[in-house]
């Protein structure tokens, strides 16, 4: 009778302890992590459609181009793009499904939030970064040029590190989301940036 106590608390303790290893380190796909247990991201599942670097991503539209894996750090989708939000992440960035090398030109249209104005930014694209005067219009267009990256598979934006919530920027809004850039498009493509005239 002793002995099969014994066994049956044996039994009892792997049980738990593999229960507990599942708990806190499930083997799940990194889109589940970042959805349901990171909550870094706001998309789960989104549809794909045939793209290029060069014909850009509008953050707009549903889904993500098939050169993108992953969104974190950015919040849903609005008609004019997508507002990176520091509750979701402190670096909000793309994951590409490919690398990205050589010199590159990163093009984007951004809106910063209020609080952000006057300040800077910095992007990180793979092993290169940069650092970006935030542009006092409503809406600007940015073009940086990356001459050397190596095996880039992810863009970050660095953002101050306590960015406040929206609803104490404007009290009569109760957004709790912490807003620091609304991007509209991105794109990339080979060589330098072509500057406007």
């Amino acid at each position: 009778m002793a002995l099969f106590r014994w066994l049956a608390i044996v039994v009892l303790l792997t049980i738990y302890v593999v229960a507990g290893m599942a708990v806190l380190r499930p083997k799940v796909s990194p889109e589940y992590r970042a959805f349901f247990i990171d909550h870094n991201t706001s998309d789960w599942e989104p549809v794909r459609y045939a793209g290029t670097p060069e014909e850009g991503f509008e953050f707009s539209r549903p889904g993500l181009p098939d050169w993108i894996e992953s969104l974190r750090g950015f919040s849903w989708r609005e008609p004019a793009g997508r507002w990176t939000d520091a509750e979701l992440s402190r670096i909000p960035g793309i994951v590409f499904n490919r690398k990205f090398n050589g010199p590159l030109c990163l093009e984007f249209t951004a809106t910063a939030a209020l609080p952000q104005m006057g300040k800077t930014f910095g992007v990180t694209f793979g092993n290169k970064s940069q650092t970006v005067a935030i542009d006092p219009r409503l809406s600007a267009q940015y073009q940086l040029d990356f001459p050397d990256v190596q095996g880039a598979y992810y863009l970050n934006f660095i953002l101050p590190r306590h960015l406040p919530r929206w609803g104490s920027v404007d009290p009569r809004n109760g957004d709790p989301r912490r807003l620091g850039l609304q991007l509209s498009d991105l794109r990339i493509t080979p060589g330098s940036c072509r500057r406007p005239s």
